[in-house]
């Protein structure tokens, strides 16, 4: 049995452990790993019980790299046949000391989202030789490191999932008419052009666009301004963002054109429960959303087609539902976290 050392670049409420029967919270990939495998689990709450990680905590936040936790995991490591990092956060730092400090043990990571800083780096110091696998979300992200030097066999390509058990149709959620729902951080979503396409349409778009209470990413406001039929929604918590879900006729997610699944989580739960989503064909996310079947697909940056989108949506309800079934269909039989944890578990486990 591999004995594994599981990173996070993550952190879940307190009580959210007690909440076994996921009332107020969703399953946690990370936390579900940890007890398919038995695995030792680092994730923030490193920063917290250590006076030198919080110290790190505000300047990780601008540098958008853990190298406090990379280090920590790398002390921690003695004794571990494997050590797996969830994101290129930690992924990217812990790779150097496994290269030029290794200490005999398989090291995995996983690759959430990318950056030219991140791709300098990376050549810079050579660092692919330090990852013996490598886990992305999307082939686009799979082609783009092969396009810069991964080595085509290390690198694992596993489609994201959610808890599909939490974010579930909701019956007691009356469906209002014509409020539509966006979510996502600002620094991958183009929020200017959607506010520009729904501009004057008779619809209400109410925006989620702030991370979970742990992400590290600070820097939340619009640079758009909004239009009257616009409303920016506080923090929502776990709960209130799957209500948000369930009470809007469908989902719009105008994701920036990247290498990376970004709008990939947003789009899994509202097909989780049955609600269409309308996106721009980035190449990170069209793999998440069939055109004409569970979604629809627009060309990035066209606000006509935006428009027309969710006209057709809003004048077609039916197809909105069929569309929204369809999503969740698929979601319960292939994207499921069950199968996602699993498959991850089938990589860490390989010799």
């Amino acid at each position: 049995m591999t004995k594994l050392l599981s990173v996070a670049t993550a952190a879940i409420h307190p009580d959210q452990l007690s909440d076994v029967h996921q009332q107020r919270y969703p399953r946690v990939d990370y936390i579900e790993l940890q007890r398919y495998l038995d695995a030792e689990t680092l994730d923030y709450s490193s920063y917290d019980n250590n006076g030198v990680g919080k110290l790190f905590r505000r300047w990780e936040t601008n540098m958008r790299s853990d190298v406090f936790l990379a280090a920590f995991s790398w002390w921690k490591s003695h004794g571990h046949s494997a050590v797996f990092t969830w994101s290129e956060r930690a992924g990217i730092p812990f790779s150097a000391f496994h290269r030029f400090m290794p200490k005999g043990y398989r090291f995995i990571t996983m690759f959430q989202c990318w950056s030219r800083r991140q791709e300098l780096v990376i050549k810079a110091f050579q660092l692919f030789r330090g990852m013996d696998t490598i886990i992305v979300h999307c082939l686009s992200m799979q082609e783009n490191l092969i396009r810069l030097g991964a080595p085509e066999e290390r690198i694992k390509l596993i489609r994201y999932s959610i808890d599909q058990n939490f974010f579930t149709p909701q019956i007691d959620v009356k469906q209002r008419n014509n409020v539509i729902t966006s979510v996502g951080e600002p620094r991958s979503r183009d929020y200017a052009l959607l506010f520009e396409a729904v501009k004057g349409l008779p619809v209400t778009l109410e925006v989620a666009g702030f991370g979970h209470w742990y992400a590290r990413e600070k820097k939340s406001q619009l640079k758009a301004s909004t239009p009257e039929n616009v409303v920016m929604l506080n923090h929502l918590s776990q709960m209130e963002l799957r209500s948000q879900y369930a009470s809007s006729q469908f989902t719009v997610i105008p994701v920036h054109d990247l290498v990376y699944s970004a709008g990939a989580t947003a789009s899994l739960e509202a097909g989780s429960m049955a609600r269409a989503v309308i996106a721009f064909r980035s190449r990170g996310i069209k793999e998440y959303i069939i055109d004409g079947e569970t979604g629809i697909l627009i060309e990035p940056g066209n606000i006509r087609e935006m428009r027309d989108a969710i006209q057709f949506l809003l004048a077609n309800p039916n197809e909105a539902k069929r569309m929204g079934e369809n999503a969740h269909q698929r979601i319960t039989d292939e994207l499921n976290l069950e199968t996602y944890v699993k498959n991850i578990a089938d990589v860490l486990m390989q010799k």
